[in-house]
This record gives structure tokens, C-alpha cells and sequence, in this order.
């Protein structure tokens, strides 16, 4: 599950796809490189995130407990996945995801972010499995959806652009010069 921020630089998805066909090890050193810079905007959402659990429900070592803080859960991961069959079909070349996620792993913690945002389909088809206050415990003690991942994200998003900028020129140089490489 991933919830968040998506950057999508142009030309980099492109660019490391040619990367990763030509040299594989080097297009993960770019990876690998694209997520330490993406530390900083990690490091805008980690004080977002409660030490503790936010709900007493949550206090648990099950799928939606929270395992002593949930900081380790906020990661960076770069997508340069091609289109699915059925979009191509209909013209589309690549998905219109992010090259670059910013986002959550765990599942308590992208319930406890995300929780309330859209419409609640339990509650409509099976009142008696809804949870009526948890959404309400949750804008009251942290704010409205999304409480963390997307709030730290957009402070620090200008810093990781900027920080960002000479990787992608690089990669997309490098991939340009292996394309005419390959075209001669």
C-alpha cells in the first residue's frame, strides 16, 4: 500500500528505462541515489508521525497495530513501470503514476494518514462492522485526511526538486548518449 507524494520529472521514467536496458547496475545506483535525496522529504513527515498509537484499537502486534512507531514505514521508491495492455490499447505509453513515490508501507499507518478521505462503504453496506468514531477520533486528535504523508511531503517537496534537478539531468544526458550510441 502506498499512499502520498508522486513527482514525475519529465523524461526520467523514460530515461531510467533505457538506463536499466543498457546497465542495470547503474541504473540502480540511480535509484539508489534518487532515494537517498528523497530522505529530505522523509525527514518532513517522520515528526508527523505519533510515537505512540493514535488509536487505543491500534495498540496490537497484529496487520494494523502499531509496532513501536511506524517512522521505518515512510519510503522512497522510484516506478518506471510501462503502461498496462489495456491502456496501451487506448494510447497511453506510460501509467500516469509518479516516477517518484513518497509514501507508506504499513498498513496502520496509511489507515491512521488516509482514513476518512473518501466515502464509507462499510458503514453504508454493513452498519454493524462500521467503526462510527474512529475517523472523528482521528480529525480530532490529528487533522483531516491526509494527516501526515501528504502534509510533511508538500513543505519539502520544493527541497527535494531542487536537490533532485542535477540527478535528472544526468540521467536523462546519460541515456540520451547511450540512445545515439546505439542509433549510429
Amino acid at each position: 500500500m502506498s499512499l502520498g507524494i508522486d513527482l514525475k520529472p519529465t523524461g526520467l521514467k523514460e530515461a531510467l528505462r533505457t538506463i536499466q536496458s543498457i546497465d542495470p547496475k547503474l541504473r540502480r545506483a540511480y535509484g539508489k541515489q534518487i532515494r537517498e535525496l528523497g530522505k529530505v522529504v522523509v525527514d518532513a513527515i517522520t515528526p508527523l508521525v505519533p510515537s505512540s498509537a493514535p488509536l487505543s484499537g491500534m495498540e496490537n502486534h497484529k496487520r494494523t497495530g502499531w509496532k513501536g512507531g511506524q517512522t521505518k514505514n515512510v519510503v522512497v521508491k522510484t516506478n518506471t513501470r510501462k503502461a498496462r495492455k489495456r491502456n496501451i490499447a487506448q494510447g497511453a505509453k506510460y501509467e500516469t503514476i509518479g516516477t517518484i513515490t513518497v509514501g507508506t508501507k504499513g498498513a496502520a499507518l496509511a489507515i491512521t494518514d488516509i482514513a476518512g478521505k473518501g466515502p464509507n462503504r462499510t458503514r453504508n453496506r454493513n452498519p454493524k462492522k462500521a467503526r462510527p468514531n474512529m475517523v472523528g477520533v482521528l480529525n480530532e486528535r490529528m487533522g483531516q485526511p491526509s494527516r501526515m504523508v501528504w502534509r510533511g511531503g508538500e513543505k519539502a517537496k520544493p527541497d527535494f526538486e531542487k536537490a533532485l534537478e542535477p540527478v535528472v539531468k544526468e540521467v536523462i544526458y546519460l541515456a540520451n548518449q547511450e540512445l545515439m550510441k546505439v542509433k549510429r
